[in-house]
């Protein structure tokens, strides 16, 4: 039987190695507008090549994202930009716009090597972005005044934000900012380079099965325990 264990323990501990880079992808909906999905990761080491990146726009019909990016401090960064199609982004064939958000990009710092720590990445719909740093909030519930689910992109002039013509009931949620297209809450990210990774406690959220390494770690060492105490 200990040997048996041991195995099982070798097996997860080739599987996900801590303080080696690894990729984490998140997937959920969102139920309205004003809906934010928070994720950390951690890095051990000064580390090249830390990217990440949304596919729902394009690939399932997403509403269109924004990243806004914070150090472990709440210290905002700048925001991740939308497009262009290249690398892991593609044209969303509907609207006919590269609608999902890529980072980094040429405007985006640290540049090319992360400082070790903790980051922050909050994902909302575009047109919620961040103020600032994270203590300054977010568009919609700071600057219009909305609450917490509210739908503001199917409506037409104050409050609404978007100014999508009003062909669907203004209640609705995820109207196109830039097309007369309603979209859906679907959302996806994949953080790619780093040490660890995880997601806040918002609705929906599923992470896909290259986050349960986290977990997976977590079980090897209660496993390795009992070995022990054996």
């Amino acid at each position: 039987m200990k040997a048996l264990v041991l195995s099982a323990l070798l097996g997860l501990s080739l599987w996900t190695v801590p303080g080696s880079a690894a990729n984490f992808s998140y997937s959920g909906t969102f139920a309205s507008d004003s809906d934010v999905a928070f994720f950390n990761f951690t890095l051990a080491a000064p580390t090249p090549g830390v990217q990440f990146y949304t596919t729902s726009y394009a690939g399932t019909g997403g509403f269109q994202p924004i990243l806004s990016l914070f150090l472990a401090d709440g210290t905002g960064m700048n925001p991740a930009q939308v497009g262009p199609c290249a690398g892991p982004l593609v044209l969303d064939v509907p609207t006919g716009i590269c609608g999902d958000v890529y980072y980094p990009t040429t405007l985006s710092f640290p540049g090319g090597v992360w400082a070790a720590g903790t980051y922050i990445v909050a994902l909302t719909q575009n047109g919620n972005g961040a103020l600032g740093n994270l203590g300054d909030g977010f568009f919609v519930p700071d600057v219009l005044g909305l609450t917490s689910g509210s739908n503001y992109t199917c409506q037409e002039g104050a409050p609404g934000y978007q100014g999508t013509p009003g062909i669907f009931p203004t209640s609705d949620p995820f109207c196109d900012p830039l097309n007369p297209i309603q979209r859906n809450g679907t959302w996806a990210l994949t953080i790619e380079g780093v040490d660890s990774s995880s997601l806040g406690q918002t609705p929906s959220e599923t992470p896909e099965p290259s986050t349960w390494a986290i977990t997976a770690i977590g079980l090897v060492s209660v496993a390795a325990r009992r070995f022990r105490k054996g």
